[in-house]
């Protein structure tokens, strides 16, 4: 698997969106102070993968006052290039809160859904 963009909305310490744009990177070498983001960049891509991030629950990954947590990461494999985009929505007081998990593939210059019928048929397909 190769990266080839990751973007994220109030992730963690990211409030503002963050778009990272891989291609064209060979190496890469994440450095800065503790508590930059450099670990919350690499949970950004565990989370929007498999729903994982350093053993913290979905709500606990969204920025100290935001309602919606939201990542897209696209990868090449095989020579196809592929996008993964999941959010969590926080719940009103007494509401369930909402999980979305999109799969796509990359057909020309649009993307192709590949996504299942639940959250956990797309799990299994990526």
């Amino acid at each position: 698997m190769v990266p080839t963009r990751l973007s994220l909305s109030q992730f963690l310490c990211y409030r503002d969106p963050v778009e990272i744009d891989f291609r064209g990177i060979r190496l890469a070498c994440l450095s800065g102070e503790n508590g930059a983001g450099k670990s919350s960049l690499l949970d950004a891509i565990t989370w929007a993968l498999w729903g994982k991030a350093r053993g913290k629950h979905d709500p606990d990954l969204v920025t100290l006052g935001g309602n919606e947590v939201a990542v897209e990461f696209c990868f090449l494999l095989n020579g196809q290039e592929y996008r993964v985009v999941r959010r969590r929505t926080l719940a009103a007081p007494g509401r369930s809160g909402r999980l979305s998990l999109e799969f796509h593939l990359r057909d020309g210059a649009t993307w192709r859904a590949l996504t299942g019928n639940s959250t956990t048929h797309t799990q299994a397909l990526i």
